[in-house]
C-alpha cells in the first residue's frame, strides 16, 4: 500500500509538470500572437498603403459618383454663357434681317423668309443625328464642331455677295452648328445631373433669353458704326471664343478620374493616415452605368412618347413665331421700335427669371412636372390669345408677361420629363426626335401665320392659332394618365 501511494504522488507531480508545461506554451503563443499585431499595428506607412491598394484591387476600376455637385456647377455655367451668345443670336435677328435689307436692295420677303426658315429649320431638324454624334464621338467635340462652324459662317458672309448664298451661311451653316452646341447640351446635362437636374437645367436655359434681351442692342450698335459685314467679322470672333468655355465641359468619366485621384492626394496628406486610406482610396462601388443609347427607334412604339410629339405639333405653332410677329404686330398699332425694343427685352429677361424659378420650385419636389406643364401651357395659350386686344404697349406687355409662364415653363420642364420618362441613357434621341419635329414644322407654321394675316388683313388669326396650338400641347401631356391605363403600361408620372 505504502509503494502505491508513493506511484501516485509521482503520477500527480508528472501531470502537474506537463499542466504547467502547456500553459507555458499556450501564453508563448499568445504573446507572439500580440506581438504579431503589434508589429502590424507600427507597420510602415508606405507598406500600408501597398497593403490597402492590393485589398482594394478588386474595386479599383469604379470611378466615384460626382453628380449633382462640384465641377458639374461650373458646366452648367458654361453652357448658360455658351446660350447668352448663341440663342441671342436667333432672337435677335430680326435686328439682323433689317440691317440685310438695308445693304442688299431689293430683298424680298420670301428670300428673307428662306433665310429664317433655313436658320430656324436646320437648328431642330438634325437634332436626332447631332445627339448620337455626341454618344459617339464625345460631347465636347461635337460642340467644337458647332461653334468652328458658326465662325466659319459668320466670316464667309463677308464674302457673299447676294441673299441667297447669305442663306447658305447665315441660315444652313449656323442652323447646324447651333444645333451642335446645344442639342449636345442635353447629353453633358443627362450624364452631371441626377437628383438636382431640374434647376441645373433651368440655369442652363435661363441663359437664352437674357442673350436676347442683350444683343440686339449690342448688334445695333456694331451696325451703326462698323456696319453689316464688318459686323459678320466681330460676331466671328465672338463665336470663335466659345471655344474657350467648350474645353472647360469635360468629359465625365476625366472627372471622376480627376476626383479620384485629388482623394487618393489628400488621403495620403491626412493626419488620420490609415483611416483616410481605407475610406479614401477605395472608390466608392457604384452601379454599372447604362450605356448610352445613340438611335433608339423604339421610342416610336411607346404610346407615351406620341404624346410628346403631339405636344410639339401644338407648341411648334406658338415658338419661336410668337417673339417674330410681336414686334410686326406692335408696328401696325404704331409702336416705336424702341418700344418694340423694350417688349422684346422685358419678354426676355421676365422668361429668364421664370425658369429660374420653376426650376427651383422643381427642384423641391413641391408639384408634379407634368403638372407644372399642362398650367404652364394653358396659361401661356390664354396670354398669346389675349396679345391682339391689346390696343397699345402696356397692354401687350401684361399679355406678354402671360405668354411668357409658358414659354418658360416649355424650356424649363421638357428635358427633365423626357429623362424621367424615358431615362437618362435616352435623352439624346428622346429630346433628338421631338427637336427634329419643331425643325420640320418651323418650314411649315411660319408662312402659313402669315398668310393669315395677308388674307384676313388683321392679326387675330394669326395669334389665336398660336395660343390654342400651344394650350393643345399642354392637353396632349394632361392625356398621358389615359395613355399609360390605356397601354397597360407600369409608368408613374412625376
Amino acid at each position: 500500500m505504502p509503494g502505491n501511494d508513493e506511484e501516485e504522488l509521482k503520477l500527480k507531480e508528472l501531470k502537474s509538470k506537463d499542466g504547467c508545461q502547456d500553459k507555458d506554451e499556450k501564453s508563448m503563443e499568445l504573446k507572439e500572437k500580440g506581438s504579431g499585431e503589434d508589429k502590424a499595428g507600427g507597420q510602415d506607412p508606405a507598406e500600408l498603403v501597398v497593403a490597402i491598394r492590393k485589398k482594394s484591387s478588386s474595386a479599383s476600376h469604379i470611378l466615384p459618383d460626382v453628380k449633382d455637385r462640384g465641377y458639374a456647377w461650373v458646366i452648367i455655367a458654361v453652357m448658360f454663357l455658351s446660350n447668352v451668345v448663341t440663342a441671342g443670336y436667333i432672337k435677335s435677328f430680326g435686328v439682323t434681317f433689317n440691317a440685310i435689307s438695308e445693304a442688299y436692295p431689293g430683298t424680298t420677303a420670301a428670300s428673307g423668309g428662306l433665310l429664317m426658315a433655313l436658320l430656324a429649320g436646320c437648328r431642330s431638324l438634325l437634332a436626332p443625328a447631332v445627339g448620337a454624334a455626341a454618344v459617339q464621338f464625345g460631347y465636347r467635340c461635337v460642340m467644337m464642331f458647332g461653334v468652328l462652324l458658326c465662325s466659319t459662317a459668320l466670316f464667309s458672309s463677308y464674302f457673299c455677295p447676294t441673299v441667297a448664298w447669305l442663306s447658305l451661311t447665315l441660315g444652313a451653316m449656323m442652323g447646324v452648328g447651333m444645333c451642335s452646341i446645344e442639342t449636345s447640351q442635353i447629353v453633358v446635362l443627362s450624364e452631371y445631373f441626377q437628383n438636382k437636374k431640374e434647376i441645373a437645367n433651368s440655369i442652363r436655359v435661363s441663359g437664352n433669353p437674357l442673350g436676347g434681351a442683350a444683343l440686339p442692342f449690342l448688334l445695333i450698335l456694331l451696325f451703326e458704326y462698323y456696319g453689316l459685314k464688318l459686323t459678320y467679322i466681330i460676331l466671328s470672333a465672338l463665336f470663335l471664343q466659345l471655344s474657350v468655355l467648350i474645353f472647360l465641359i469635360r468629359p465625365y468619366k476625366i472627372q471622376q478620374k480627376i476626383v479620384q485621384a485629388k482623394r487618393i492626394r489628400a488621403a495620403k496628406a491626412s493626419m488620420a493616415f490609415e483611416e483616410e486610406m481605407q475610406q479614401e482610396i477605395q472608390p466608392e462601388e457604384l452601379p454599372k452605368p447604362e450605356k448610352v443609347k445613340k438611335f433608339d427607334l423604339k421610342l416610336f412604339l411607346n404610346p407615351l412618347y406620341w404624346s410628346h410629339i403631339f405636344m410639339m405639333v401644338g407648341y411648334a405653332v406658338a415658338l419661336p413665331q410668337v417673339q417674330y410677329f410681336v414686334p410686326i404686330l406692335g408696328k401696325s398699332i404704331n409702336l416705336s421700335p424702341t418700344q418694340n425694343s423694350i417688349i422684346l427685352a422685358y419678354q426676355a429677361i421676365f422668361d429668364s427669371l421664370c425658369r429660374l424659378a420653376i426650376g427651383y420650385l422643381l427642384n423641391k419636389k413641391l408639384f408634379k412636372k407634368t403638372h407644372c406643364f399642362i398650367a404652364c401651357a394653358l396659361v401661356g395659350g390664354l396670354g398669346i390669345c389675349l396679345i391682339p386686344l391689346a390696343g397699345g404697349f402696356w397692354g401687350i406687355m401684361v399679355t406678354i408677361t402671360i405668354f411668357s409662364l409658358g414659354s418658360s415653363g416649355f424650356f424649363a420642364t421638357l428635358i427633365v420629363i423626357l429623362i424621367d420618362q424615358f431615362g437618362r441613357n435616352n435623352s439624346a434621341s428622346s429630346f433628338g426626335f421631338i427637336r427634329m419635329t419643331q425643325g420640320i414644322l418651323n418650314f411649315v407654321y411660319p408662312p402659313i401665320l402669315g398668310l393669315m394675316i395677308d388674307v384676313t388683313g388683321n392679326f387675330w388669326l394669326t395669334f389665336l392659332s398660336m395660343g390654342v396650338g400651344m394650350a393643345v400641347g399642354g392637353l396632349a401631356i394632361a392625356l398621358q394618365p389615359c395613355v399609360i391605363r390605356a397601354a397597360k403600361m407600369d409608368v408613374k408620372l412625376l
